[in-house]
């Protein structure tokens, strides 16, 4: 089987992408993936054919110039995809199957999957009416998040993966007991676009000699330099990494730090990475109130919302709590969550693997 991956994303936001390439045996079918490069490197992954798209994108730029220069990669992808007649498309994310809508409608109907990661302006109606088409048209399509199902179209179709890193996970330390010691290491490990609510964080924390905030990550920088204005010294910083590197950060840490904030649809209904790791390395882990991950973090006894509408007493509120955190009673909790996850991904890798298989098509 010939297999495209389609994605007008760059390769490293592809996140997890190895849920797919896993289930593919590389010496029997053909996998290329054509995406779009706004970072100007090199991409790639093993036994994979690349066509990379290079795209010039200054952030400061409105949406409507964005979306403009990106439309320039429909053509080129569409030339490949006419010119090797793969006989299955995965399309990575939603703003990639809106682009490509017409073309996948036609060409491709009920020959290609689509991969939602993120809520995409569902809320209006035209853009719910072309979604609704374009997951009624799809051979199935998979969702990061079961909190997704309250913006999207209700389908048959929809099948949720979990997408936690289990490379990651398997390198990585479990807890077997929440230890005590001083200083209480706290870390955001990834890609950091909410600087505003970690200067916050940050601020309320600060210099506390019980708390050591760490930030691994793109982004860490901006949040490096705020710090060092404001006096902050209980800080510890590391710019980009490469994924091989996570578990060296997860077994630096006692708390994960998951804050994003709310009140935005795609943060209230996303499902992050680090809930994950959290579960499987039993590591508490800091959340924003009224998500999707703090409800599935609190009902595991694993979270604890930060709240910076009532953050006097962050400080000793946080504190208090991590020391009265009951091991036992979370690993028994995370230990089902884990069969139950497993269960899930494993429904969709048996599909998954019958489609390459021709069992499906």
């Amino acid at each position: 089987m010939k297999i495209a991956i389609l994605g007008a994303v760059n390769v490293r936001h592809m996140t997890l992408i190895s849920h797919y390439i896993n289930n593919i045996d590389l010496n029997k079918h053909q996998v290329d993936l054509i995406y779009v490069d706004k970072y100007n490197i090199n991409e790639s992954i093993d036994d994979v054919n690349m066509y990379k798209f290079s795209l010039k994108i200054n952030p400061g730029w409105s949406y409507l110039k964005k979306a403009i220069k990106y439309y320039k990669f429909k053509p080129f992808a569409e030339k490949i995809i006419k010119r090797n007649n793969y006989d299955l498309i995965i399309v990575w994310g939603s703003y990639t199957a809106h682009l490509f809508k017409n073309f996948l409608l036609k060409e491709y109907r009920g020959k290609y999957i689509l991969n939602i990661r993120d809520y995409f302006y569902e809320n209006h109606k035209y853009v719910y009416l072309r979604i609704k088409k374009l997951i009624d048209r799809s051979l199935f399509t998979t969702i990061s998040s079961d909190g997704f199902k309250t913006f999207l179209p209700a389908s048959e179709k929809l099948y949720l993966i979990h997408s936690m890193n289990s490379d990651v996970i398997n390198d990585s330390k479990k807890n077997l007991e929440f230890t005590k010691s001083l200083p209480i290491k706290i870390s955001f490990i990834g890609n950091n676009r909410f600087y505003e609510v970690h200067k916050k964080f940050m601020t309320l924390l600060k210099n506390d000699e019980r708390f050591q905030l760490q930030y691994f990550g793109t982004g860490s920088n901006i949040l490096k330099k705020f710090a060092e204005q404001q006096g902050i010294n209980n800080v510890k910083f590391r710019e980009g990494f490469h994924i091989s590197e996570t578990k060296d950060f997860l077994d630096q840490t006692d708390i994960i730090n998951n804050i994003y904030g709310n009140n935005n649809i795609a943060l209230d209904t996303a499902l992050s990475i680090r809930l994950y790791y959290s579960i499987y390395l039993n590591k508490p882990i800091l959340t924003s109130p009224n998500t999707y991950t703090s409800k599935k973090a609190h009902e595991l006894g694993l979270g604890f919302d930060v709240d910076f509408s009532d953050s006097v007493h962050l400080d000793e509120a946080l504190f208090n709590w991590y020391n009265k955190l009951n091991f036992p009673q979370i690993a028994n909790r995370t230990e089902k969550e884990e069969v139950q996850i497993n269960k899930n991904n494993e429904l969709f890798y048996s599909l998954f693997r019958r489609v390459i298989n021709d069992e499906v098509l």
